[in-house]
């Protein structure tokens, strides 16, 4: 065991062993899938700790794990006998509302950026959790609600403060370790610790949203609306996710309807308010669901309306996929699987693409899906031991069921640890060159608790 008393050369910040006091704590990680016991936890405060923890753990022999906000699906962000990288020290966010800038560290979540931009009506287009940690879900893409919009949260990340394999800190921008900055736009944690983002910000501070439940015999016509509207050149302002789940209690819901089966939808318009009620107002009324709500919404409040759904604590097990539309072999598929739901936190979430994401080039960023029209994701979250083995068959079921009816590929972000090729499968086109990025910056694979991209001489 090391002890407390363990000097790394260097290093400012708090070492925890097994023996601390606030151990089990800090080892915690949201998915409680993932009961892992490091070895040792460096709780850095500075980019200086950030390369003595990786000094030190190479030194010593240690898997390196890196955690942000803990929020990785398959616990990349801990580790059993190896050091654990925390970072939630380093979770300051600074803005500059003149030039539209925000520097933010590492270890920051969704809610300390959303809450340092809004003050200034301005917003970097993220996750949907405020929980979530903003370095995981930036470095394997960022999908979120204002997408369409603004494009995905690397688009508008403008460079990046990166803490090497070798203990080197180092500059990624465009016109600064240009590979890198392509690199860890879309390849994930691969390359390196990543301590310090600088992001682009757009104005926004208020969403126009409607919600609609529908029972499941009506998923065609839900769905295949909604592949109408998405498909036929949907405005950029206009996003549409609809659910396979089980409805919840939230107000606007009858409880008559709690605990059934059916599709629910969340439109949002992140437009001028006026036009975005006379839309959603309108496919409402066509519609005609058995419960919906239409409100005009803080940017704040909406992000994190889930936030006590998904909190911590829960199982969770994730796959994904692509599909070009929403075909009605693919809502069959749907409907089939969502009357199988077993969790109220399980469900098939149908994301619509395209807009913004689509307007950046292939080969600017490691994201290699611009041209999907929808992200398929089949997250389920559990409460109880007894259920993992029913949930995670669910999941690979509904992930078999899908293949032939959608255009395959994943999302890093949601892939759980158990994925074949995962390599291939998530990183498509661009794995070559993000091999080849990873033989310059970690040769020795350094850092590989992740969807792991080797360099070339290690495959």
């Amino acid at each position: 065991m090391i002890g407390t008393t363990q000097v790394i050369p260097g290093f400012s910040g708090q070492l925890i062993d097994p023996g601390h006091p606030s151990y089990d704590e800090l080892r915690a990680v949201w998915n409680a899938m993932h009961d892992r016991r490091p070895a040792l936890i460096a709780c850095c405060r500075t980019a200086t700790d950030v390369a003595a923890a990786i000094g030190y753990a190479r030194a010593q022999g240690l898997v390196i794990a890196v955690r942000g906000g803990g929020h990785s699906l398959p616990g990349f962000s801990t580790c059993d006998g190896g050091l654990v990288i925390d970072l939630r020290l380093m979770n300051q966010v600074s803005v500059d509302p003149v030039t539209r800038r925000a520097r933010v560290q590492g270890g920051a979540l969704l809610r300390d950026l959303d809450q340092a931009t809004q003050r200034h009506g301005l917003v970097v287009p993220a996750g949907v959790i405020s929980h979530t940690g903003v370095a995981g879900l930036t470095l394997g893409g960022g999908v979120g609600r204002l997408m369409r919009r603004f494009g995905l949260t690397i688009d508008s990340l403008q460079s990046a403060e990166v803490v090497t394999a070798g203990g080197h800190t180092v500059n990624a921008a465009a016109g600064q370790n240009p590979d890198l900055f392509w690199a860890i736009r879309g390849g994930g944690g691969n390359f390196g610790v990543v301590t310090e983002f600088e992001f682009a910000l757009h104005e926004l501070s208020q969403l126009t949203v409607l919600r609609m439940f529908h029972e499941m015999s009506a998923a065609h016509q839900v769905l295949g609306r909604a592949q109408q509207v998405i498909g036929g050149g949907a405005p950029d302002e206009l996003l549409w996710t609809s659910f396979a789940r089980q409805a919840a209690p939230l107000p606007w819901m009858p409880a008559a309807l709690v605990g059934r089966p059916g599709i629910m939808s969340v439109i949002e318009w992140s437009g001028e308010p006026d036009v975005g009620r006379e839309l959603l107002a309108a496919l409402r009324d066509d519609l005609g669901p058995v419960a919906s709500e239409l409100t005009v919404t803080p940017f704040r409040a909406i992000q994190t309306e889930g936030d006590e759904f998904f909190g911590p604590g829960l199982l969770s097990y994730v796959k994904a996929t692509f599909a070009a539309g929403l075909s009605p072999d693919l809502i069959d598929v749907v409907i089939a699987q969502g009357q199988r739901l077993g969790s109220e936190v399980s469900q098939i979430e149908l994301l619509s693409l395209g807009g913004a994401i689509t307007r950046v080039a292939p080969d600017a960023t490691a994201f290699p899906h611009r041209d999907a029209g929808w992200l398929i994701n089949i997250p389920a979250s559990w409460r109880s031991p007894d259920d993992t083995e029913r949930e995670i068959g669910w999941v690979r079921d509904t992930f078999a069921a899908l293949q032939p009816v959608c255009s395959g590929g994943a999302y890093v972000n949601f892939m759980d640890h158990d994925e074949q090729a995962a390599g291939q499968v998530a990183y498509g086109a661009t794995l070559r060159r993000l091999r080849q990025v990873k033989a310059a910056y970690d040769p020795g694979n350094v850092f590989r608790l992740n969807q792991n991209i080797t360099p070339p001489d290690a495959a």
